[in-house]
């Protein structure tokens, strides 16, 4: 009854966000229940996989969580659709009252037309109307207006007709619409018990989770430890990167020094400022593992990276409250983003492969470089590139490892060696 009363609270809530939100039209809230439903359908699929391990754990608890936030969007997009056939329902009927305005108007004209046809009815008799004209001219003129009296009169009559047709059509319109609403209305009613069920399930089993407190502290120290030695790891490759950097300028500088004291005491002038530019660039280019062109314009693809795997974030960038144990803190440079088994690992963007270890408790890790950016891909199982090679956006580096009794991979994107939230760089799936 707890739970219920809670999600009455959510609906009212839903009420209220739905008057002090802009409505949307009807071709952006059609796409987003489309993609509502391919998010519910992918997490669907991905909590079959973590069922089938027969093992409560942490896995499931992410999937519950994702499936709540997108049931919860279901039920507010369903809202909303309602709010919107009432606004669409709105301007037929408006539409209906001015189309029946028209019809009276045109009916009291067909009407006049008639009367004036009774009262003059000897002088419209066709053919002596026509012959009792006094001269050619008249006649012609008695012709013109008989013509035109019998155009106004069957124009009225089809005006009257697509006035009448055009009122059916908006009264099944409007119909069909009434009938939407009330199928929608019981669809969140159904979705709201959906709703209850599901967050019953997440209470029991962060109940039997949390009685597990001895292992999941466990895991979580070993987690820790993971992160820490990955933190290690990737910083290690940084500055490698960068003492081969100030090492490939301290060369250009001794050798540009030399040259200017060459030049001098033959009399020469010394290279120009830009020269010396573009050879400590291409000094340092060669020095780099990234190479001259690749991930350059990282930085401008901002919110346009692909995802690195199909399937949805299970856990976001930095501190929070660990989802079962009070009072405990988890951490996290990246994003975790779970999927549907072994799926493909996909490189975000060009560059080159800088590392590959091996790091228990996150499997595979592989760093790629990208100018002075860095992507990190953690709890990968089997790898398909090697260190130095060039890769492409898109192309495949590996599979997604099993973690918590489903498979999960952990993203994470470096700036030289400040650790930024993946989740604003990557694009809409």
């Amino acid at each position: 009854m707890q739970m219920r009363f809670y999600i009455l609270v959510f609906l009212c809530f839903l009420n209220l966000l739905a008057f002090s939100q802009k409505p949307k039209d009807r071709a952006t809230l059609e796409r987003e229940k489309k993609l509502n439903l391919l998010k519910i359908q992918k997490v669907n699929k991905i909590l079959n996989e973590t069922k089938q391990e027969k093992l409560n754990s942490l896995g499931q608890i992410k999937v519950y969580n994702e499936q709540i936030v997108n049931k919860e969007s279901k039920i507010s997009l369903a809202k909303e659709d309602i709010d919107l056939i009432a606004s669409e329902m709105q301007d037929i009927k408006k539409t209906q009252t001015d189309l029946f305005g028209k019809l009276k108007l045109l009916q009291d004209e067909y009407s006049e037309i008639i009367y004036n046809e009774s009262k003059n009815a000897n002088k419209l008799n066709g053919i002596s109307f026509l012959f009792s004209a006094g001269s050619m001219s008249e006649l012609f003129m008695r012709y013109k207006y008989l013509q035109q009296y019998s155009e106004n009169k069957k124009k009225q009559l089809e005006q009257i007709s697509e006035v009448g047709e055009q009122l059916k059509s908006r009264q099944k319109l409007l119909l069909a619409k009434r009938q939407n609403q009330q199928e929608i209305i019981s669809e969140i009613k159904s979705e709201a018990d959906n709703l209850i069920d599901l967050k019953e399930k997440q209470s029991s089993l962060l109940t039997e989770l949390s009685e597990k407190e001895t292992e999941l502290k466990s895991e979580l120290e070993v987690s820790k430890k993971a992160i820490s030695d990955l933190n290690s790891r990737i910083s290690s490759v940084i500055t490698k990167v960068e003492t081969a950097k100030k090492k490939g300028r301290g060369r250009t500088e001794e050798f540009e020094k030399r040259e200017r004291e060459m030049l001098k005491a033959r009399g020469k002038a010394a290279p120009s400022s830009e020269s010396t530019s573009a050879t400590e660039t291409a000094t340092l280019s060669s020095s780099s593992a990234a190479g001259p062109n690749l991930g350059k314009n990282f930085g401008a693809y901002k919110s346009k990276l692909s995802w690195p795997v199909e399937g949805f974030i299970s856990d976001r960038f930095g501190v929070k409250n660990h989802p079962v144990l009070r009072g405990l803190k988890i951490d996290n440079n990246g994003i975790d983003i779970k999927t549907a088994g072994a799926s493909s690992v996909h490189a975000v963007f060009d560059g080159t492969v800088l590392d590959i270890s091996s790091i228990p408790g996150l499997n595979n890790v592989i760093a790629i470089q990208h100018g002075e950016y860095y992507t990190v891909y953690a709890n990968v199982g089997s790898v398909s590139v090697r260190v130095n090679q060039s890769v492409n956006k898109g192309q495949t580096i590996g599979t997604a490892a099993n973690k918590d009794n489903g498979h999960e991979i952990n993203f994470q994107i470096w700036r030289n060696f400040n650790k930024l939230n993946p989740e604003p760089w990557l694009g809409s799936k």
